[in-house]
């Protein structure tokens, strides 16, 4: 089982919290369909854009110690899938200027997605392999259910 880092889950919570709160303050009229992480580890900064790559909240990872055997960025990526995971269970997406389907995922410097990180809708939400566990059962229930 990976570990997450707590401060780093604070960091991230908190930051995407205030990214919304930015988005819903300077667009009144519109929604928002998708959120960008970007990591730049040269200064240590993780930065939460919009789906028109706005800035929106901005936040230096410097106190945050990472083991340094650790992949920095694989990370972010795991710490960032938990802390949403856990913004969409407190219903911080349910937001009405927030459309769905929402996803959040994280970007490099030329604003290619490198890594999903949460996706969802009304119906389901995703992160990471979430989507197909336990589906194969389902599948057979139902093929069961539709022979008898």
């Amino acid at each position: 089982m990976q570990t997450i880092n707590e401060n780093l889950d604070i960091i991230l919570r908190s930051a995407t919290r205030e990214s919304l709160k930015n988005y819903e303050l300077t667009n009144e009229d519109n929604f928002l369909g998708d959120l960008y992480l970007y990591y730049d580890s040269e200064n240590q900064t993780l930065t939460f854009f919009d789906d028109v790559e706005k800035e929106l909240f901005s936040t230096q990872l410097e106190d945050v110690h990472i083991s340094p055997e650790a992949d920095v960025l694989q990370e972010i990526i795991n710490t960032a899938k938990y802390a949403l995971r856990g913004l969409r269970n407190e219903h911080v997406f349910d937001k009405e200027f927030i459309c769905k389907p929402f996803t959040v995922s994280l970007v490099n410097s030329d604003f290619m997605i490198e890594e999903e990180l949460i996706f969802l809708d009304d119906q389901a939400m995703k992160s990471g392999n979430d989507l197909w566990t336990g589906i194969e059962k389902e599948l057979d229930e139902f093929f069961e259910n539709l022979m008898q």
